[in-house]
C-alpha cells in the first residue's frame, strides 16, 4: 500500500479533505483557519457545527500574541500542545499553575479544585493575556468571576470537555462581552484549546 510520507504534503492533503468534508463556510478566512485546525486535530468534521467564535476574537488574539502576551492554561495538556517554537519567536510563553506547590497546598485547604485555585492565584496576571481552558469547567467559571471583578483577558479560549459543568460554563462565557473561542455542548478538550491557539500562532 502506498501512502504519503512527507509531513507538509500530509498536512496539505488533510486540509484539502477537511475543506471537501465541511463545504463552504460563512466565516472569515482567519476564523476558517481555526475551525479547520480544530477539525484536523480532532478528526471530527462535526466540529464545524459547534465552534463559536466571537467577532473580535481573532483580532484580539493576534494583537495579544504579537505583543508577546503570555498564555495561561488550566492543565498541562493544553500547555504541552501549544507551539513553543512560534511562541519563542514572539517573545511569548505559556504557563500552567495546576502543579504549583502553592496551588496544591491552597486547594487542599479550601477543598476547591486546583484549576479554580490556579486561576485565583494568577489573578491580575490574566489581564490582557490569552487564557486557554481546555479541560476544567471550574477554571472557566472562576475566570469569569475574575472578569466580573475587572480582569479582562484579551481572548478566552474556553473549550472544557465533559458532562458536569462544561456545557454550562461555555454557555455562560457566551453571555460575556469579551472575545472568545468556544465549543457548544459537551465536546471540547485540551487538544481543541491548543489547536485554536496554534491556529492563531500560525497566522503570525
Amino acid at each position: 500500500m502506498e501512502y504519503i510520507i512527507d509531513p507538509k504534503e500530509i498536512e496539505k492533503r488533510s486540509m484539502e479533505i477537511i475543506s471537501d468534508l465541511i463545504g463552504p463556510l460563512d466565516n472569515t478566512v482567519e476564523e476558517q483557519a481555526i475551525i479547520k485546525r480544530i477539525i484536523h486535530t480532532t478528526g471530527d468534521p462535526e466540529y464545524r457545527h459547534v465552534i463559536k467564535i466571537h467577532p473580535e476574537a481573532v483580532a484580539n488574539g493576534l494583537e495579544a500574541l504579537r505583543q508577546g502576551s503570555k498564555i495561561y492554561t488550566d492543565v498541562r495538556m493544553v500547555l504541552t500542545g501549544i507551539n513553543k517554537k512560534k511562541l519563542a519567536q514572539l517573545n511569548s510563553s505559556v504557563e500552567c499553575g495546576i502543579d504549583r506547590e502553592d496551588v496544591i497546598a491552597t486547594a487542599l485547604k479550601t477543598g476547591e479544585t486546583r484549576a479554580i485555585t490556579a486561576m485565583k492565584l494568577f489573578g491580575e496576571q490574566l489581564h490582557d493575556s490569552v487564557v486557554a481552558i481546555g479541560n476544567a469547567p471550574t477554571a472557566l467559571f472562576q475566570l469569569l468571576k475574575l472578569v466580573d471583578e475587572g480582569i479582562r483577558p484579551k481572548l478566552i479560549v474556553g473549550t472544557p470537555v465533559g458532562f458536569v459543568g462544561a456545557k454550562e460554563s461555555k454557555e455562560l462565557l457566551e453571555t460575556y462581552d469579551i472575545p472568545y473561542i468556544t465549543v457548544a455542548g459537551f465536546k471540547g478538550g485540551s487538544a481543541v484549546a491548543a489547536a485554536a491557539v496554534n491556529a492563531l500562532l500560525l497566522q503570525l
